[in-house]
């Protein structure tokens, strides 16, 4: 057997793990620390990995980080440009730099650095023990497409990769034809789609690198009154499927530090400060950002559809492709009749990637997709995690009265939080860490809100539906196993998943995938006429929860009514 142990680093950092060509387990960093993106060296996603396999640093024969740390040029030349071009930007850009090379676990740099890649192999062994296996830097957007790629078995297709950059380039378009890979076109950072959504992100008063998605939630509530203004004047697009980012006026690096040029305002209004009620202003910009934003993806994938129009089918990646309304309008224009986005799209799914593009034996790649990676824990442990919060453990009780208690419970209206099996990689709930709801009641998200999730109004919670029963309830004509794509709601009988818009971000289950999800939701169907659950991330303004230890006191913490963990169903009156 030979172990190879795939990296991502900074930003989403994470670990995978093979054994030959079996993907054993793939773990967020977030997951373990309970810091959200929590962006430092991954060294408890990679002990947890190991343990998993029951085996340590020493027995691995590689590792494959997600980035060539060497490829430094473009990134200094641009960041240099942007120095001369905006004196503005001087600090911020300077400030990034140093935090790049600074070492990690530094207390005023928790994040993982650009530096540390340089020193990898002393910073794993300090932690983990001695290795001997083999180092290998894999290039970024390599990382993020063969990930996305393994998740259809295609022999011809469009890949496309794009996020806020990698070693040199932020968007990499390719074309599969058979054994060929053709790179028709690589945009240089810092012109990048990512920088360009993450600015505004932070103008209108989110948290960039986290609340892309409230801005793509808001988005539906305006119109789309800036978006030639913004074309013109700050997203340019260019021929040949080009474009380029005004970084002057759309200054990423300054944005993170809260600066934003103030030519932005006479654009458009002033920024929104995180705690003030959106405008709509406000409103009519996030709408404006999403529609340039969908504009320049239709423009960067041309040269594919002008050089293959016969390839119909897309691989997505990038942490952009995060961005679900661009991805559902793809399809809905007939641009291409089925795309695919693995389920961690964003730079933790690098940690697969890369060690995909080292492995010397063939991939097992029914376990690659699986988005089913983290822990399986066993009976005991969580029969010890519930003796410490609960008076007594409650029954456990076999499968069919579980799935059907469960069900009538979410069909008279209760909120249930559900923890079973493996956790989910990836930023998306997809039935092992979820709450779960009735979505017929439009009231209940109020209640979701109240009692949960403390979020903003106007993000929408999304469905799970059975395979067999997607078409009837979304106009989507392919699955969506990952839950990255919007789709037209077709049924009225599901209002509190249905979006201001009409759409839904929806989630296909099927038995293969997840047994007893996929068993739940077509016995609340058999119930209520309605094979289709309101399905949202079990934490409160927190990392998805992991362990039966954290669900527990996430559970005791919210105001849902009751836990089905394992075979055992907890009832707010069980905990101590």
């Amino acid at each position: 057997m030979r172990y190879t142990l795939g990296l991502a680093t900074m930003d989403n950092s994470a670990a995978a793990l093979f054994c030959d060509g079996d993907l054993i387990a793939a773990i967020e960093e977030e997951r373990l620390s309970r810091i959200k993106n929590d962006g430092s060296f991954p060294h408890l996603a990679i002990a947890e990995v190991l343990q998993i396999a029951g085996i340590t640093l020493a027995d691995l024969d590689r590792i494959a980080v997600y980035w060539q740390p060497w490829r430094v040029k473009t990134r200094a030349l641009g960041s240099l440009r942007k120095i001369t071009a905006s004196p503005a930007a001087r600090a911020a850009v300077t400030s990034r730099i140093r935090d790049m090379f600074a070492p990690s676990g530094q207390e005023e740099k928790p994040d993982g650095s650009w530096g540390d890649l340089f020193r990898l192999r002393r910073i794993l062994t300090s932690e983990h023990g001695p290795t001997k296996a083999k180092l290998h830097f894999v290039d970024h957007h390599r990382s993020h497409q063969l990930y996305a790629e393994t998740m259809r078995d295609w022999s011809d297709c469009v890949s496309l990769s794009y996020d806020g950059g990698g070693e040199a380039h932020s968007t990499v378009l390719t074309v599969l034809k058979g054994n060929n890979r053709d790179v028709l076109t690589r945009h240089r950072w810092p012109n990048s789609l990512g920088h360009f959504y993450s600015t505004f992100t932070g103008f209108l008063g989110f948290r960039m690198l986290e609340g892309e998605y409230k801005m793509m939630g808001l988005a539906p509530y305006g119109e789309p009154v800036w978006r030639e203004t913004i074309l013109k004047e700050i997203l340019h697009l260019d021929d040949d499927g080009r474009y380029r980012l005004d970084t002057v006026l759309c200054d990423y690096h300054a944005a993170l530090k809260g600066v934003f040029h103030p030519r932005l305002s006479e654009l458009f209004s002033p920024p929104r400060a995180p705690d003030e009620t959106p405008t709509k202003a406000h409103v009519d910009l996030a709408a404006s950002v999403q529609a340039a934003h969908e504009a320049a993806l239709k423009h960067v994938l041309q040269p594919a559809q002008d050089a293959y129009p016969e390839l119909k089918r897309l691989a997505l990646s990038g942490g952009c492709a995060l961005n679900v309304t661009a991805n559902g309008r793809l399809l809905e224009d007939g641009i291409f009749d089925e795309i695919i986005i693995p389920p961690a799209p964003h730079d933790a799914g690098c940690a697969i990637g890369a060690a995909l593009s080292v492995l010397p034996a063939a991939v097992n790649r029914e376990a690659v997709r699986s988005p089913y990676l983290g822990r399986d824990f066993s009976q005991d442990e969580i029969s010890a995690a519930l003796s410490t919060h609960c008076h007594r453990i409650p029954d456990a009780m076999d499968e069919a009265k579980l799935i059907d208690r469960t069900a009538t419970m979410l069909s008279e209206g209760r909120l249930v939080a559900w923890f079973q099996g493996r956790a989910e990689f990836g930023p998306r709930a997809l039935g092992a860490r979820s709450f779960l709801a009735d979505p017929r009641r439009d009231e209940i998200r109020d209640a979701l809100n109240d009692k949960i999730k403390k979020r903003e109004l106007f993000r929408p919670f999304a469905p799970s539906t059975t395979e067999e029963a997607a078409a009837d309830f979304f106009a989507i004509a392919q699955t969506s196993p990952y839950m990255n794509i919007v789709a037209k709601v077709r049924d009225d009988r599901v209002p509190a998943i249905t979006h201001v818009d009409g759409t839904a971000r929806v989630h296909t289950v099927s038995a293969t995938a997840h047994r007893r999800y996929h068993a739940l939701i077509t016995r609340f169907g058999e119930i209520t006429g309605v094979p289709v659950l309101l399905n949202t991330s079990f934490n409160i303004q927190e990392p998805i929860v992991y362990s039966p230890e954290q669900a527990l006191a996430t559970f005791a913490a919210s105001g849902v009514d009751a836990l089905v963990m394992g075979d055992h169903i907890v009832m707010r009156d069980d905990l101590k």
